[in-house]
């Protein structure tokens, strides 16, 4: 594991069992790196990594502080659409196993063009992904994503975090995203792969994500089953 991502871990359970208390300041980045003996970059990188969770927030020339709605943010389930992946939600008992379903490149078609603001002739990388966790069918996830933008993906790289490679390897910092929510009936898929009953909805989650830039480098849809997930809107204002 990274170290950004051990010093984030311990951090976070911290947090959560409150030796921070809820709008308290942490330690400044020079006593967390003598702490955990690393480099304040790699400091900066684990705070950074539980702000998009939602955990804590920085105030120029003040410091990181602690949310105040710890305690809802921590309790709440596996939530959907957020950039930080899944890889990153659920807890260390929690086991993740990401089986590739499917894995080529091809060139996009118009509907794709736009939504990742690429030409037709700028080649895709197409994923379909089955997640499952703790032996219990999570989601069938499509995603497309420009080889120009996250060259080199590899099976090994799928069956792990797509998300850590992009952020590590290829040194991409991530953005917004923009999200449409349905339900929907299922499919063909999703009873086989989801074991879903043909009177078990599925939750559809469209999704496109943008880098720090703007530029869109995933266009996904990802089916969830009913009861493995939920909905959960938080506002990362801290006041």
């Amino acid at each position: 594991m990274a170290k950004y991502k051990t010093v984030a871990d311990a951090l976070r359970k911290q947090i959560t069992r409150g030796d921070y208390p809820k709008g308290g300041q942490l330690p400044n980045q020079n006593e967390l790196a003598e702490k955990f003996d690393t480099s304040r970059v790699t400091i900066k990188k684990a705070l950074d990594l539980l702000s998009i969770e939602g955990l804590v927030f920085s105030i120029q020339g003040s410091g990181t502080y602690v949310k105040k709605n710890i305690r809802q943010l921590s309790e709440t389930g596996i939530k959907i659409g957020q950039n930080i992946g899944l890889t990153h939600q659920i807890g260390e008992q929690t086991e993740l196993v990401n089986k590739v379903l499917a894995f080529n490149v091809r060139f996009p078609r118009d509907e794709e063009c736009k939504y990742l603001m690429i030409k037709k002739e700028s080649p895709v990388y197409e994923i379909k992904r089955l997640r499952v966790i703790n032996n219990k069918p999570y989601s069938v996830e499509y995603s497309l994503l420009p080889v120009e933008l996250v060259p080199n993906i590899t099976l090994g790289i799928l069956e792990h975090s797509v998300y850590d490679y992009i952020r590590q390897d290829v040194g991409l910092i991530f953005g917004g995203n923009q999200q449409f929510i349905k339900a929907a009936p299922p499919n063909d898929e999703d009873r086989q792969y989801l074991s879903c009953k043909d009177n078990e909805p599925v939750l559809e989650v469209t999704k496109i994500m943008f880098l720090e830039n703007g530029r869109p480098f995933e266009y996904s849809k990802v089916r969830h089953r009913y009861d493995m997930v939920e909905m959960c809107f938080n506002d990362t204002q801290h006041e």
